[in-house]
């Protein structure tokens, strides 16, 4: 098979390439299994599709179909050579389809004929996934993609203590970009059609030209989700440093610089707000132990200084969001997503707290019968908690730090809009307008408004009339998701009248506090009500259905 595919390579290579960059791509389909192991009917057509997909966007693709361990392990020991002889600017491409196994936190893709009735055997008769990740260090290559369509429901993982049904998270090794076909633990559908829904909107996002990495699979998120009815949300983690595109545009090349610059250190005493833009964000990192994937995604935040509050020209303004103040922020971690459903739901199973069972469902700041698990509408375990109070929210931070042994927290009011700026001194952090919300916000919309014709809405559309799958839509320039839509969140400390009163170091304010600082904004929020300096107050007993949460990290 070596020469074989050494061959392919070479004869390859005389084509046309569509990017300047070399590509180089190994896509395993594995559909015909036997024994335990029940036949899949998409992963062959899904390579097929990928390899055809791959080499109109310039990539020299080797396909192998129905791969035992050695044919699996060969061809990947390959795909390291060819690409280590790509040069160092190639980008490296692994795509695979087929059952995949998780145990202790080790992904295994499963080759044909596997003979797995323990989880030691899986070492023996099952390919680590690290394998690929080394076989791509090895080559040195300046950028690699791993695509793992590889969480289909799998009956070797039944009375497998150690074992899961879906694949474990993936630290990314800097320059590598690693995506899901579902969200970690999870497992997702093979399809009724040809191809999975996965590979399928892949294949599709993957030909839209002059769009970045990120919005690719951005755009495939949101086309499976719209397939599975929100059952399946695929899932990336990234420590890319440069930009790429699959299918570049007029103006753009295949790999550039750096996106954006390392953010310098900030003068003691800023003169005008620094611009923190962060060149990479360490994403994708569960951090402790004691919760296993419960544990929410962390994103550190480089600390610097900013001016906190609206300008007095911003429009739709509030008295409350000045006068704007200077405030310095250290660095810490807060969290990628707000705190999702799935994971309220194991703080609740795990510590027996009981939450409040009394939230607003209907918009009109009165309590009634309504809590997390009950809002008075349906949610998938990946979409925000609401009916959440203050409380409830302070109750999970504390029993996170307690679980794993780190100082989780929720945010200050000033960490928060700091974290929600990523450096923009405007309204949003998508840039001016509200036209352009949509794709980065869940908030009152089109879709919305299908259902309420008499709502003030955005002129756009984002798809989702209630909550959507945290991560559905684009993050800001930090890598954090629906800092503004989908849900209100609460901060630490005391809500304060004016700007004035916030601590210059970032801190929560303190004293004895009437009301908690509520910030950003929700899936039923208007226009005017979409901005980054926005503030809000609550009393911590109150819970809304457009009220959650999400968690910081750091002294």
């Amino acid at each position: 098979m070596r020469g074989l595919l050494l061959a392919v390579f070479a004869m390859l290579a005389i084509a046309t390439s569509a990017a300047a960059e070399p590509r180089v791509a190994l896509v395993i389909g594995n559909s015909r299994y036997g024994g335990d192991l029940p036949k899949l009917t998409n992963p062959a057509n899904d390579a097929e599709l990928m390899a055809s997909t791959l080499k109109r966007l310039g990539f020299q693709v080797v396909k192998v179909e129905d791969a035992d361990l050695n044919q699996m392990k060969r061809a990947i020991a390959d795909f390291g050579d060819l690409l280590a002889s790509a040069g160092p600017t190639a980008v490296g491409l692994f795509y695979y389809a087929g059952h995949g196994l998780q145990i202790s936190g080790v992904n295994y893709l499963i080759p044909l004929k596997a003979n797995i009735q323990k989880s030691t055997d899986a070492d023996l008769e099952a390919v680590s996934a690290d394998l690929v990740l080394k076989q791509m260090e090895y080559a040195g290559n300046a950028l690699n993609i791993v695509i793992l369509d590889a969480c289909r429901n799998n009956p070797l993982s039944r009375g497998m203590r150690s074992a899961g049904g879906g694949l474990a998270r993936m630290d990314a090794p800097m320059g590598t970009f690693i995506a899901y076909s579902t969200a970690p633990g999870e497992t997702a559908a093979d399809g009724t059609g040809k191809n999975s829904p996965y590979t399928l909107a892949l294949a599709k996002a993957m030909q839209k030209p002059g769009i970045a990495i990120e919005e690719t699979f951005r755009d495939a998120r949101v086309d499976v989700i719209t397939a599975t009815n929100k059952e399946q949300v695929p899932w990336e983690s990234s420590s890319l440093t440069g930009a790429f595109y699959f299918q570049p545009g007029t103006q753009t090349a295949g790999i550039a610089a750096p996106a954006v610059p390392s953010a310098p250190a900030a003068p003691a005493q800023p003169a005008a707000p620094a611009a923190i833009v962060p060149s990479a964000t360490s994403s994708g990192q569960s951090i402790g132990k004691g919760c296993g994937d419960q544990c929410p995604e962390m994103v550190t935040v480089p600390g610097g200084s900013f001016k906190m509050g609206s300008p007095d020209d911003e429009a739709d303004r509030m008295r409350y969001e000045g006068p704007r103040k200077t405030i310095r922020i250290k660095s810490f971690a807060i969290g990628k997503f707000d705190v999702t459903v799935g994971q309220f739901a194991a703080f609740i199973k795990a510590s027996g707290y009981q939450p409040t069972q009394r939230c607003d469902i209907n918009g009109n700041a009165n309590l009634s019968n309504g809590s997390w698990d009950n809002p008075g509408f349906n949610q998938g375990s990946k979409e925000p908690v609401v009916c959440v109070n203050w409380n409830d929210a302070e109750a999970y931070a504390q029993w996170l730090a307690k679980a794993t042994g780190k100082p989780y927290r929720l945010p200050s009011e000033a960490e928060w809009e700091y974290a929600a700026r990523a450096g923009e001194t405007g309204a949003h952090y998508w840039g001016s307008g509200i036209g352009g919300a949509c794709a980065y916000a869940n908030v009152a919309d089109r879709t919305a408004q299908q259902e309420h014709a008499n709502w003030t809405v955005a002129d756009c559309d984002d798809h989702f009339a209630l909550t959507s799958p945290v991560g559905a839509l684009k993050p800001n320039t930090f890598g954090l998701y629906d800092m503004l839509g989908n849900v209100k969140q609460w901060g630490d400390g005391c809500a304060t009248d004016s700007i004035d009163d916030i601590p210059a170091d970032g801190s929560p304010a303190s004293g004895t506090c009437g009301d908690r600082p509520v910030r950003g904004s929700a899936w039923n929020s208007p226009p005017d009500l979409v901005r980054l300096a926005r503030r809000e107050r609550a009393k911590d007993t109150y819970a809304a259905f457009n009220y959650g949460f999400r968690v910081a990290l750091g002294q």
